[in-house]
């Protein structure tokens, strides 16, 4: 990467999006009160308190809330085995080295396993340090075992002012700030719309459009979960909001596109859809803010299929819009019927926790890489570098692409850190004799780590690691702080590790996260097929399969996403942005699919040849699905024919004879015919996005698919 193309990066991260510089306010007072307790009372350790409030803190209360209750119990679960191993094995060199394996190999394998999977971290990681204490500091018992205890008040310290901080600054409910979300992102489209149509050369007065394009999903679905997890209402209809934050951020990018190129001398027509469109932005909004959608009897279809260029993302525009309007308000009614908050079934480990042996083989390196540093600082000598046994254990993820971008950004936080603690230490410190002096440089510092932190995923681990280096050299002890060997140390540990694990992750079972997305979106894609097989009653009938296989949906589709920004840490993947498209796409045939799976009662009541018919299109549908899933597992490969169209028109014809029935059952066969029109749309779109190595795959193996392969693409840039 060229050094302009590095800073355009770093300009569009760094730009403000909303909620940021609250959530960097709230940060620093915190870290600046807790400095009140350390200082009056010389709590040694200073640097955990600091630390933990990055590593806890999120976008909202109640996020923080249960991160702080979990860190609290799995940092006394993992000091309290500490202390009792290194209690047997403080005079046996060979049986601490075990301990600490093992402590290594049971975090990294909680940290996969779990469903928190911080859980793991926090119990794997500070016991496995406890075991090499002996090698870092004095070997005296009293002296391990008071630095233990102090170890665990100082990570209580910090979460719990951290965590009063937060409530008191910040007390906002979740759900209130997943509308706010929704509300400025459609706001901003809106007055991105009516700039273009009208040309008055002045820029939106809104939230940058851009930036909100950069910030991504990340903070709609992370406060999507954390209202799920105290409103009942939510639970229920989670897949629908989350498809709704979906087709909004579709809605983000597609504006930002349309800025771009959007011509000012744009006709009539184009302008009045502009304004159709930003009205359509108004109507939801105020939708939105009364917690239900658009009534599909009030919405006027904004969808029109001409045009090519800019009419091609107006259309993608519209039709995106029409799509939350009229596909999601009947799946989103649904979704709530038949599933009772009180009875969704948690569980603490992940469903294959134990049979997988993919979790097994990440510990195991994890652990090797770590065991490997760990003999080789001891073997010369150089305990300062112990920091790499952490990085190991930090950088251990699931893929190489995962890995690398968390390597980078903590080899770059460390570097960028250490070189403002070296600023620190050097020129402002010798000037500062009093503590509002002092508070106004670890103010400063604390404030530029946080504004990092509350960034994209992309680098907020970076503003973590800026944070841990800065104060690794600040909070030296309670004197003024004169050694600058301590951030020489860091980078060098960091560095060691990262090496050392990126070698082992490369010979031992390597693990490429562009595989691995296209492999968990073909899962995902067999996963909807069996969902789709429900409703015909030749696979899963009851609602307990159909719930199982919903979840089982859910956590699909959130690891295809952190696939696809792990793979832009890979050299040679190119479809990631293609991947994300057909994903977003799946979401909608999930919820129409699941949504007919549901209908048990609308079942009931069809005639038989209508119930035929729709059994056959279900199958049809669930092929379709089947034949994409296998594209994109095996590229090339040849896949059956299709015919999607036949079997709707099969239904269509079917359901003619609905004329005759009693109302009920007039409403039921409507109700599932408008289903099925959006299903077959969906399918469409989303095998026309699949990606093939023959330009003619999908129109030879979907025939209904031909007219439009030779025309103009459902969406721009889906061929």
């Amino acid at each position: 990467m060229s050094p302009s193309a590095l800073l355009d990066v770093l300009r569009r991260e760094l730009t403000p999006t909303p909620g940021r510089g609250s959530a960097t306010l709230r940060l620093t007072i915190a870290c600046l009160a807790a400095t009140i307790p350390i200082m009056m009372h010389r709590i040694p350790h200073a640097l955990i308190v600091m630390i933990v409030m990055y590593l806890i803190t999120q976008e909202d209360t109640v996020a923080t809330l249960v991160g702080s209750v979990m860190g609290i119990a799995g940092t006394t679960i993992g000091m309290g085995l500490a202390l009792l191993a290194l209690e047997l094995s403080l005079d046996i060199p060979w049986l601490r080295i075990c301990f600490l394996a093992l402590f290594l190999f049971g975090g990294l394998f909680l940290k996969r396993v779990l469903t928190i999977g911080a859980l793991g971290s926090a119990i794997g990681l500070p016991a496995a340090l406890v075991m090499i204490i002996p090698d870092v500091f004095p070997p005296y018992p009293e002296a391990q075992v008071e630095f233990m205890l102090w170890i665990w008040w100082c990570a209580v310290l910090g979460l719990s002012v951290n965590l009063a901080v937060q409530f008191l600054l910040s007390p906002g409910d979740p759900l209130a700030l997943l509308k706010r979300e929704l509300d400025t992102r459609l706001e901003a489209v809106a007055q991105t719309l009516r700039h273009v149509a009208f040309s008055n050369g002045k820029e939106p007065e809104s939230v940058s459009l851009r930036s909100l394009s950069i910030a991504g999903m990340s903070r709609p679905l992370a406060l999507l979960k954390t209202a799920a997890m105290i409103r009942p209402w939510v639970r229920r209809h989670r897949e629908g909001l989350a498809t709704i934050i979906t087709l909004v951020d579709r809605l983000v990018t597609a504006a930002v596109a349309l800025e771009t190129v959007a011509d000012v001398s744009a006709g009539r027509i184009q302008r009045e859809r502009f304004i159709r469109l930003a009205d359509g932005c108004d109507r939801t909004r105020r939708a939105f803010e009364e917690l239900h959608l658009p009534e599909p009897g009030t919405w006027v279809t904004l969808a029109d299929e001409r045009g090519t260029g800019l009419a091609s993302l107006l259309m993608d525009m519209e039709r995106t819009l029409d799509q939350i309007a009229l596909a999601t308000p009947r799946t989103f009614g649904e979704s709530g019927r038949s599933e009772p908050a009180s009875l969704e079934k948690r569980s603490l480990f992940l469903p294959d926790a134990f049979d997988n042996p993919e979790y097994v083989r990440f510990a195991v390196k994890g652990a090797l890489a770590a065991l490997i540093c760990y003999v080789c600082f001891i073997g010369f000598d150089y305990p300062g570098i112990y920091t790499s046994v952490i990085t190991c254990f930090v950088v251990s993820l699931s893929t190489i692409g995962a890995s690398n971008q968390k390597g980078v950004l903590r080899f770059g936080g460390a570097a960028v850190g250490g070189g403002m603690g070296l600023i620190a230490l050097v020129f402002l410190f010798p000037q500062v004799d009093t503590i509002g002096g002092f508070w106004l440089v670890f103010g400063a510092g604390t404030a530029v780590a946080a504004w990092v932190n509350f960034g994209t995923p992309r680098i907020s681990y970076g503003g973590y690691q800026v944070g841990l280096a800065f104060y690794k050299a600040t909070l030296q002890g309670f004197g003024p702080a004169s050694s600058a060997t301590v951030v020489r140390d860091r980078l060098i540990g960091v560095l060691f590790g990262l090496i050392v694990f990126g070698i082992v992750e490369h010979v031992l079972w390597p693990v490429r996260a562009a595989d691995r997305m296209r492999e968990r979106l073909a899962d995902l894609l067999r996963s909807l097929s069996g969902l789709s097989l429900a409703c015909t009653g030749a696979g899963a009938t009851g609602q307990a399969d159909v719930d199982a296989l919903r979840s089982l949906i859910s956590q699909q589709v959130a690891d295809v996403q952190g696939f696809i920004e792990s793979t832009k840490f890979e050299p040679g993947t190119t479809d990631s942005g293609q991947i994300e498209r057909i994903t977003g796409d799946a979401q909608s045939v999930f919820l129409i699919v699941l949504a007919i799976a549901r209908d048990e009662q609308g079942r009931a009541t069809l005639p038989a040849a209508v119930l035929a018919a729709m059994r056959r299109l279900d199958s049809e549908v669930a092929a379709a699905l089947a034949v994409v899933a296998g594209l994109l597992r095996n590229r090339g490969e040849v896949a059956p024919p299709v015919t999607v169209d036949a079997a709707m028109d099969a239904v269509e014809t079917a359901a003619s004879t609905c004329a005759e029935l009693s109302g009920a059952q007039v409403e039921a066969c409507r109700g599932r015919l408008a289903l099925y029109r959006e299903l077959v749309t969906a399918i469409k779109r989303l095998a026309l996005g699949a990606p093939s190595d023959s330009p003619g795959f999908m129109a030879d193996s979907f025939p209904c698919f031909r007219s439009v392969a030779k025309g103009t693409p459902i969406s721009p840039g889906a061929s």
